[in-house]
């Protein structure tokens, strides 16, 4: 089986061939700061040995040792056709149930679980009813 990248960020990969301008404007909005400062730390993998690659498979593709984040980050065909781009978000610690987060929340979902700041469910239980967190006030 074929491993994604090592790295100490959360990785994001793209496992959708359609539209390449939705994935360079979604690249750019993770590496802009937001108006406190903070962004997402994440490592961009676009390779087309991804495309259509189930969640299962990318959390498996994870080199093991040394897991440096707790989370995967997947943008998907979902994610690409969407204006807000609701990220789909993947545990790697205890493989519960994956939600979604739109890119411009995504560096808190990113830096908190890292760091375990945060709970895995303190995001998930405060997704939309579509399953998209959207920050901690818009519920």
């Amino acid at each position: 089986m074929p491993l994604l990248p090592t790295s100490q960020r959360s990785l994001l990969v793209r496992t959708t061939a359609v539209d390449d301008a939705a994935w360079h404007r979604l690249v750019a909005v993770l590496g802009e700061e937001n108006e406190d400062g903070f962004r997402a730390y994440v490592d961009f993998v676009d390779d087309p040995m991804w495309v259509g690659a189930p969640r299962d498979l990318l959390r498996n593709s994870i080199p093991q040792h040394p897991r440096e984040t707790a989370v995967l980050f997947i943008a998907d065909d979902e994610t690409l056709s969407a204006p807000d781009f609701p990220i789909v978000v993947v545990d790697l610690l205890e493989q519960r149930p994956a939600f979604r987060c739109v890119a411009s929340e995504l560096w808190a979902v990113e830096n908190n679980l890292n760091i375990a700041n945060m709970d895995w469910e303190e995001f998930a239980d405060s997704t939309d009813q579509n399953g998209v967190y959207r920050g901690p006030n818009e519920r």
